[in-house]
């Protein structure tokens, strides 16, 4: 097979970048005369997570170009490779069971490193060269870092217009709440998001929001909130009237639990670390109750409106918790 000795794969995100070099790394591989072609690539990419899906993907692809029946997946796979380097899908599925072999005994050769990896193993193999100690360690003052941008974004306040209404206003709010004024500790722990691997692809989708927008959402994820509430209150007073206009004692339900349990979503004193229902068995009713066959007869009607408040509440829970960050 012809190698070009350079290749530029321009893609978007989500266009399949990874099963590209997934692929061509196999490619590598399953064509050499060794088996332990893996030993001799030098495969980089970013961060720790990319790492660990890499090597997850070309294990699992490689264990099942082995199997006699593999996936649809790995099937469509395998076929695309035969297709590029002619070699059969028996040639294919024989050499994944050589590779998978050494890869077992030898799976700290298997090596796909992070930029920063790859940059501290070369130093430290020319750390003399370097007139460094061969015992030098590498540390990141995060935390000075974060200290001087979140004191240089507070320092900016009376001069940009929009930021100074944003940090008063998030300062009023956490003294209305009794809460301590200064607002650089919540605005380091959002900070601390950023420099987590882990939040890259979500944190890299608000590279171009502006603070109105911002602004915003906080304004729509407040008024969604409110939405849900009333909704909930309105699905309990249902629930309620339902239970009233079939004439039903309260005290038929053990202890009066369930009718409380209603009533507090109705008053909006609701907790969610309560007891929820879900089945009709949740339901105690009194071995003595005279509405029994009533009750039961209504009890699916109402679990599938609490169904429905419970969604509700829990969608309320997501923005609340998103509005307590929002800063």
């Amino acid at each position: 097979m012809q190698k070009p000795a350079f290749s530029i794969y321009d893609a978007s995100a989500g266009s399949g970048k990874t099963y590209t070099l997934v692929k061509e790394y196999l490619k590598i591989i399953l064509t050499s005369k060794k088996d332990d072609a893996y030993r001799n690539i030098l495969a980089i990419t970013f961060t720790n997570k990319a790492v660990h899906e890499m090597k997850s993907r070309i294990v699992d692809s490689l264990s099942e170009f082995a199997k006699d029946e593999p996936s649809e997946k790995a099937a469509n796979l395998m076929r695309d490779i035969s297709k590029d380097t002619n070699l059969s899908l028996s040639d294919i599925k024989q050499k994944s069971k050589n590779i998978i072999r050494h890869i077992i005994h030898n799976y700290a050769a298997f090596d796909i490193s992070t930029i920063d990896k790859f940059t501290h193993k070369v130093i430290r193999a020319f750390a003399h060269d370097l007139n460094l100690p061969v015992t030098f360690e590498v540390s990141l003052d995060t935390e000075n870092l974060l200290t001087e941008a979140v004191d240089a974004l507070i320092a900016r306040a009376g001069e940009d217009e929009t930021l100074t209404k944003l940090l008063v206003d998030f300062t009023m709010e956490k003294t209305d709440d009794d809460k301590s004024w200064d607002v650089s500790r919540e605005i380091m722990e959002t900070g601390r998001l950023i420099l987590n691997e882990n939040n890259r692809n979500e944190i890299v989708h608000f590279n171009e929001k502006t603070i109105p927008e911002f602004v915003a959402i906080k304004e729509k994820l407040i008024e969604t909130s409110k939405c849900l509430e009333d909704d909930c209150v309105e699905f309990a007073v249902a629930a309620i009237t339902l239970i009233e206009s079939k004439g039903i004692d309260v005290k038929s339900f053990s202890a009066g639990h369930f009718p409380n349990h209603i009533n507090s979503i109705r008053d909006k004193k609701y907790n969610p670390k309560n007891k929820r229902y879900f089945e009709p068995e949740d339901i105690r009713i009194n071995k003595t109750a005279r509405d029994r066959e009533i009750i039961e007869g209504i009890v699916p009607e109402i679990l599938l409106t609490l169904a429905k408040v419970y969604e509700n509440h829990e969608k309320r829970d997501f923005y609340q918790a998103f509005l307590k960050y929002r800063q």
